[in-house]
């Protein structure tokens, strides 16, 4: 039996596509896997799911179990019962950097916190992104053990040293990252995060990738073509400012040519109408219909240049084989290489290609469908199963907390 075999793991995530391959790797490595049952409030929980079809994997006792499973780990503050429970049933946390969730986890928790990171948009590193957080919004009565007060006044004033290992910000998030500095990890999914990260949490950072699921893995060259649309991916365009100049350029640059837009327009927590009105827009689709428009459109149009964070939608369009046209100084650029056919430096390159592809140039449809496919293997389970072992076991498997 392996020295982890019989440690539980908080999965504080809840992401559709990533539960579908991080949560079995967990379970094939011998961790039995807790995932909340409560979904965060707002943007957060878009593509977010409940499942309790990990509950078997736990040895925790059945009103334990469901005492755990009405608790809002994303928004609420932790009662003392609750953090009784992940404390004498867990070792280790693995948690999405939402706040204030995160904050009220790492107030509680004895174990080793894994700090999950996709990458934030703009120039914004991990550590920088707490001064964002609304600080009087944090309920600091939060359970805490009272044997947490002196190490979190000693990590304040060690704060203030003149030593290079301590955090730029200076804020009660970053105090408590102080505190638990020895069994804190900013787990990030790419390796450009880690770059990026300011020195206090780029010390305290592991690579733990992502993969692509089987489910989608298995739509291998599907893609057919033969509707004369391009696919693009907008979620919340009358919610969230961001998104709505996302939907705004696209139009602006690339209106001319027919398209349907996927995501999901409504966001529960919010209250805001849906005011844009473009037949285009499909909002919310099935996976089952998705999955028709990754086969049937001519090709997707990718609009991130995002440095450190990519969407799951390009990878399954590369995985389908539908041609995917998407702009330089993005992710997929360092992951695809710059020779890619299907990457565009300027929106006027962007048109032409996508051009081409609608009047059926076979040559570059063929050369973007064949390059393209060297991205997949970033994200293939073996590769990623195999950087966690080498990253994350060892740093759960050595001794005690």
């Amino acid at each position: 039996m392996r020295a982890h075999d019989r440690r539980r793991v908080l999965w504080i995530l809840n992401h559709t596509t990533l539960m579908e391959w991080e949560v079995p790797m967990l379970l094939a490595e011998g961790f039995q896997v807790f995932v909340p049952k409560v979904l965060p409030v707002g943007p957060n929980g878009r593509t977010a799911t409940v499942t309790d079809a990990y509950d078997s994997s736990l040895t925790i006792p059945p009103d334990e179990l469901a005492w755990l499973n009405t608790i809002n780990f994303y928004d609420a503050p932790l009662s003392r019962r609750t953090a009784d429970l992940i404390n004498r049933y867990f070792d280790v946390a693995i948690a999405a950097s939402i706040y204030p969730g995160l904050y009220y986890l790492m107030r509680c928790f004895e174990g080793k916190i894994f700090m999950r990171a996709f990458g934030h948009a703009g120039d914004f590193d991990y550590e920088s992104a707490t001064a964002t957080i609304p600080f009087a919004t944090l309920d600091h009565s939060s359970y805490t053990p009272s044997a947490t007060w002196m190490p979190r006044i000693l990590a304040k004033l060690r704060n203030r040293l003149p030593i290079t290992d301590k955090p730029v910000y200076r804020n009660v998030v970053m105090n408590e990252m102080t505190r638990l500095r020895n069994r804190l990890y900013l787990a990030a999914a790419y390796e450009q995060i880690i770059d990026h990260e300011r020195p206090f949490l780029r010390r305290r950072s592991v690579f733990m990738p992502l993969a692509l699921p089987d489910s989608l893995l298995s739509a291998d060259g599907t893609w057919t073509g033969g509707e004369d649309r391009v696919l693009f991916v907008c979620p919340n365009i009358d919610q969230i400012d961001y998104y709505r100049r996302i939907y705004l350029h696209f139009r602006e640059e690339l209106g001319c040519f027919p398209y349907w837009i996927a995501g999901r327009q409504d966001l529960a927590g919010v209250d805001a109408p849906l005011s844009t009105q473009d037949e285009s827009i499909l909002g919310y689709v099935s996976r089952e219909r998705l999955d028709e428009f990754l086969r049937r459109c001519f090709c997707m149009f990718y609009h991130s240049q995002e440095p450190r964070h990519l969407h799951y939608h390009p990878l399954e369009a590369i995985a389908t084989g539908m041609p995917l046209v998407y702009m330089a100084g993005g992710l997929l650029e360092p992951l695809g290489g710059r020779d890619q056919p299907g990457m565009c430096q300027t929106y006027d390159e962007a048109r032409e290609k996508i051009a081409r592809l609608q009047h059926g140039d076979i040559a570059l449809r063929d050369a973007i469908r064949s390059r393209q496919r060297a991205i997949l293997q970033h994200f293939e389970p073996e590769r990623c199963s195999r950087a966690w072992r080498e990253n994350f076991l060892p740093l759960v498997t050595r001794g005690s907390r």
